[in-house]
């Protein structure tokens, strides 16, 4: 009896102290070294970039605060502000391109509709999307048409996904705020910029950046709970999320080495004490 029970305390302390322990080695949190030199965020030296693509890049700015107060005009022609999208406590999709793109900007917006309508969280129960252009030319009325197709590959017809248009003014104040730089070449008559989403908290502050054209459901998931505080979510995705972490060097979120530890030690620790409990029952029905 004394030396199972002597084996199982042995075993909690061990796993015990695994649980309040981080191990920096396999901790994904930890950035990549940046490569030296000038470079466009790609990696690639400046001097040789096309002279279009200089300077377009996006810079994370996590846990800056937009202007609340900057204004937009909403796909129905309503002037509105971030604070009116903001207005009912959800975390704001942000996405920044131009309606008149029909490449780097559609294949991003048609891979984001099906990764909503795989993820299958009603837009508009508990959070938003917004979808800003930063072409100053492009009118409510694009906008619309933009909405109403990107809507049709959601399936959700009454989805809180709204389409704006801005002035330079608006639509640069907003870029700078969440590290967006682009550039008009006049050759092609077309933007060169990035693509990524931004999540936004409720209180406008930029909670996460995913990059990319693709987005995975988790990334998405996961970028939502935590600029709710675990508000949204069901407890499944919950535990889940204790398992990876966002990683700001990819703006995606890796399998986090501890989370997962910490769950399999916690399983292992109830099971323990379940056999602990066994055996006190087994013992105490023979001394009766």
């Amino acid at each position: 009896m004394k030396s199972y029970i002597v084996c199982i305390k042995i075993l909690l302390i061990f796993l015990c102290s695994i649980l309040s322990k981080e191990i920096f080695a396999f901790d994904e949190r930890n950035p990549f070294p940046n490569a030296k030199g000038p470079s466009t965020g790609s990696g690639m030296p400046l001097n040789k970039v096309p002279t279009v693509m200089q300077g377009v890049t996006i810079t994370e700015k996590l846990g800056s605060t937009i202007d609340l107060s900057n204004t937009f005009i909403d796909s129905s022609g309503k002037v509105t502000k971030l604070s009116d999208m903001l207005a009912d406590g959800k975390p704001l999709i942000l996405t920044l391109n131009y309606y008149r793109c029909t490449s780097l900007c559609s294949l991003q917006l048609v891979n984001f509709a099906n990764t909503l309508k795989e993820m299958g969280w009603k837009i508009g129960k508990d959070f938003k999307i917004a979808t800003v252009s930063f072409d100053p030319t492009d009118t409510p009325q694009i906008a619309k048409e933009q909405q109403n197709h990107y809507l049709s590959l959601t399936e959700q017809k009454n989805a809180d996904w709204q389409f704006y248009v801005g002035s330079d003014e608006s639509i640069k104040k907003l870029t700078d705020e969440v590290g967006f730089y682009f550039k008009y070449d006049t050759a092609s008559k077309e933007f060169a910029h990035a693509a990524a989403i931004f999540i936004i908290s409720p209180e406008g502050k930029i909670s996460r950046y995913l990059y990319g054209i693709t987005y995975k459901v988790r990334d998405i998931k996961f970028s939502l709970m935590d600029a709710s505080l675990n508000k949204i979510g069901s407890p499944t995705d919950q535990v889940l999320l204790t398992c990876f972490h966002y990683n700001p060097t990819s703006g995606k979120y890796d399998a986090f080495a501890v989370g997962m530890l910490r769950i399999g030690a916690s399983i292992t620790v109830f099971c323990l004490f379940l056999i602990l409990g066994f055996f006190f029952w087994r013992d105490k029905r023979k001394a009766i």
